[in-house]
């Protein structure tokens, strides 16, 4: 095999799935993005709204808890300036 070894670092974090990589590299981090919506001077409801997202699932996402791929494709782009409210429903 061509990496049969452990490294230090696979022993201090768990091997993430592949959907979990997937939104590693999606999603900004929860700290970002509670900082984002605060800069932008709105609430959870109508940050969140924007992307279909109850205002509960939100701060729920803001304190960690896992986001869906489609929601962090969406706030990925959004984030980076590809997508604008006029794009979204929310």
């Amino acid at each position: 095999m061509a990496n049969d070894f452990v490294t230090e670092a696979s022993l201090r974090e768990p091997e993430l799935g592949n959907a979990a990589k997937f939104q590693a590299a999606l999603v900004p981090t929860v700290s970002e993005l509670k900082k984002y919506r605060i800069s932008k001077r709105e609430s959870q409801e109508k940050f969140w709204g924007r992307f279909g997202v109850t205002q509960s699932s939100g701060s729920r996402f803001e304190t960690g808890l896992a986001i869906p791929a489609p929601v962090a494709l969406l706030l990925k782009l959004y984030v980076n300036g590809k997508l604008n409210d006029g794009d979204l429903l929310g």
